[in-house]
């Protein structure tokens, strides 16, 4: 990708997550899934599947850290193999959030750019949630110090994606998918005919992978 004029810029905005811009699901005292949109969006956006998930959860979206055009950024584009350190920002950003919780934090639902940083999160720290959902996104394109640690202990982890997203080739595909079926427990949810984005299909597969982990922590509960 090369800069025009008529490219949006990234511009910093905090190095830590807007408390006042995160939307929730519930003031109930629920065990807390966060919602991390992609480029460009906002923290509005994911917000709306929460009421076609499993209310045992309190989905919280936040907005990213960067400005970017309209909506958000977590980091800039595009990635750099050799620069890990650029998703440093937005994971510190994101992990600090979590240590000022009051209620647990679980998972997280991250969608392209907010997919690779879900993974992230667990690549820094692999028992920093319970699970993942990587919605048409993908790792760091590069190892990472954490993945020996994250391999150990695999997670569960739902890959949701299109087979027609331009984002994607065969070759992208088979990365992904080896890589996160090396170091999580996946769950694959490929629509054929879908491109970047997410169908209803889907949708009810993210539903049912969150309700199983639902019942698991139910049942670790007793």
């Amino acid at each position: 990708m090369t800069s025009t004029p008529q490219d949006p810029t990234f511009e910093l905005i905090s190095p830590r997550i807007d408390e006042a811009a995160a939307i929730r699901s519930t003031d109930q005292e629920r065990p807390v899934v966060l919602l991390l949109h992609g480029l460009g969006s906002h923290e509005g956006d994911l917000a709306g599947l929460a009421g076609f998930l499993p209310e045992d959860f309190d989905y919280v979206s936040l907005r990213a850290i960067f400005r970017y055009g309209p909506g958000y950024a977590w980091f800039e584009m595009p990635v750099d193999p050799q620069r890990p350190e650029a998703i440093t920002p937005a994971a510190e950003a994101v992990e600090g959030w979590i240590a000022g919780q009051s209620r647990r934090v679980v998972g997280a639902i991250g969608f392209s750019q907010g997919g690779l940083l879900a993974l992230h999160l667990l690549r820094r720290d692999a028992r920093a949630l319970d699970f993942v959902v990587n919605l048409s996104g993908r790792p760091f394109p590069a190892p990472l110090p954490g993945d020996l640690a994250l391999a150990a202990v695999r997670p569960p982890a739902l890959w949701g994606h299109g087979g027609l997203d331009p984002l994607f080739g065969g070759e992208h595909e088979r990365i992904v998918r080896d890589w996160m079926g090396e170091h999580t427990r996946l769950e694959e949810e490929r629509r054929p005919q879908l491109g970047h984005a997410v169908d209803e299909i889907e949708l009810r597969a993210l539903a049912a992978f969150l309700q199983r982990r639902a019942d698991e922590l139910r049942a670790d509960e007793r």
